[in-house]
């Protein structure tokens, strides 16, 4: 296949990943009202991805010459977002303090790599965004699986962001280390189908979460069910 035309499917691959998150979107828009706090909060992020998305297409390259403030800015907002969600949801204790620590840190590295080289943040804040975010979503999971509930695991919201996340992370990561090994010019096109993959991966999972997500979606306190056997039942 010529490299002209693999550049077009990528591009439009690409498209539809940024476009794909009108989906959740929507959902926003129509279920709002049916969210608990949490989910509200993390229901900015549909805001925070179109406007990088968005200002990065008007206004790269007419009016900056890289597109490296936008990139930075989507993996700090993400990091600071997700952080005060899983910060809501955790219970209060050592994971719910690490996160905050491990938001503040990042936040803070990120700002200081962006001031001393902007392109040396845009690969500090990508590979931060996924690991911090990965690990808050097994801080999670763990979390949920120490404390049963009657609520089915794959209709809380927090457990589809949480594995939609963990998917994100490990294609994005997947992809970008590629960068590190190409040889060929077939690699930068595995590269980006990688990240334009996992983006819409992503997205499919959070247009779940707020498809199921209720006032009620909130974390429920321990009964003596068994994790385990919920997880069975799926």
């Amino acid at each position: 296949m010529p490299n002209e035309t693999v550049l077009h499917l990528l591009q439009w691959l690409l498209t539809a990943m940024q476009l794909s998150i009108l989906v959740p979107m929507l959902v926003v828009w129509r279920r709002w009202r049916h969210f608990s706090p949490p989910v509200k909060l993390l229901s900015w992020y549909v805001y925070l991805s179109a406007a990088a998305a968005i200002g990065a297409r008007l206004l790269y390259p007419h009016y900056f010459a890289t597109n490296y403030g936008f990139l930075v800015g989507f993996n700090l907002g993400k990091v600071a977002l997700f952080g005060a969600v899983y910060h809501q949801v955790l219970a209060p204790g050592p994971g719910r303090r690490v996160v905050a620590v491990a938001t503040v840190a990042t936040l803070a590295g990120g700002v200081i790599a962006a001031a001393h080289d902007f392109e040396l943040a845009v690969t500090i804040s990508r590979v931060a965004q996924c690991a911090v975010l990965a690990g808050f979503a097994l801080a999670y999971l763990n979390e949920l699986l120490n404390h049963a509930s009657a609520r089915p695991v794959a209709q809380d919201p927090l457990w589809l962001l949480s594995v939609g996340q963990l998917l994100y992370s490990a294609g994005v990561i997947t992809a970008f280390s590629l960068d590190y090994l190409s040889a060929t010019e077939i690699d930068n096109y595995v590269k980006f189908s990688f990240a334009s993959i996992s983006g819409l991966v992503f997205n499919y999972f959070l247009t779940l979460a707020f498809l199921r997500a209720d006032p009620t979606s909130d974390p429920a306190p321990e009964t003596k069910g068994q994790p385990v056997d919920q997880l069975a039942g799926l």
